[in-house]
């Protein structure tokens, strides 16, 4: 289901004033641009019972009616898809289940957001942001669980080495199980990437992941991850072929209700 917005002046005003990214803050702000990535999307069923959907509301600030492409960068084994909506100025939509309403796909994957003229071209001129959150309803319950990552601006993207910081459940890791996603956007060329977990005792679990040109990867780091334990992320990729253009996250989720929280992970940071 899909539902239209109305965007009050004050919003419009407050998201067009924070478009210039500074890359060398801790936090990113938010913003409207002409291109966003959603690290993370689906319509797919979990552990215990849990089925998750991506609720995501996307809006047009801009002064003009604004053509959007949507590209689904899909999962492991997936098909790439794209479409194109039209959103009115100053305006928006939103849907409780977008990849299978908007998009209708279904899995797990990411999307591209991209403001275009009526030509298909890029239009620099967009200004979109877009708000997402990945829910299920708690397994028994009328209730719902749900995690949020931020859209991130595609000119934001450049890293080599990354690393997450507050994965894993710190009242009873046993209880909280671990996922690590990766988002490729190079436009040719598969990339692979270490990611890594140091331990205290000195040795490390490795974890090597190959993830296709525009598409993504998540993998499943088990449950017992120490929530002080540090995740480290490093593209391997040989050759002239390596790209920076690529974001990784983390998701951690409990195992019996399927409460989960993410976090983007910190670029710029090597493994110890």
């Amino acid at each position: 289901m899909k539902s239209s917005l109305i965007i009050i002046t004050i919003f419009c005003v407050t998201a067009l004033s924070a478009a210039q990214i500074h890359n060398n803050s801790v936090v990113l702000p938010l913003t409207a641009a002409p291109q966003l990535l959603i690290p993370v999307a689906g319509s797919t069923p979990g552990a215990n019972g849990t089925f998750f959907r991506s609720d995501i509301a996307m809006f047009n600030f801009a002064s003009h009616d604004q053509m959007v492409k949507l590209r689904w960068l899909p999962g492991s084994g997936g098909t790439s898809a794209t479409s194109t909506i039209a959103i009115k100025a100053q305006s928006g939509i939103r849907s409780a289940d977008f990849v299978a309403s908007i998009l209708g796909q279904s899995g797990l994957g990411s999307i591209l957001v991209t403001g275009v003229n009526s030509d298909g071209t890029a239009d620099v001129t967009a200004r979109l942001y877009v708000s997402s959150r990945v829910w299920t309803r708690e397994p028994g319950t009328d209730g719902t669980t749900s995690q949020s990552l931020p859209a991130i601006p595609t000119s934001a993207v450049n890293m080599q080495a990354a690393a997450l910081f507050a994965a894993g459940g710190a009242d009873n890791p046993a209880n909280y199980r671990v996922n690590v996603g990766i988002v490729n956007l190079d436009p040719n060329n598969m990339q692979t990437f270490a990611v890594s977990l140091p331990t205290a005792s000195g040795s490390t679990s490795l974890f090597i992941v190959a993830v296709p040109a525009m598409s993504m990867q998540q993998i499943g780091l088990g449950s017992g991850v120490s929530s002080t334990q540090q995740i480290n992320i490093q593209n391997v990729t040989g050759g002239a072929t390596q790209s920076n253009s690529w974001i990784a996250y983390g998701s951690t989720v409990d195992n019996i209700t399927g409460d989960a929280w993410s976090e983007l992970a910190l670029a710029g940071v090597t493994g110890q």
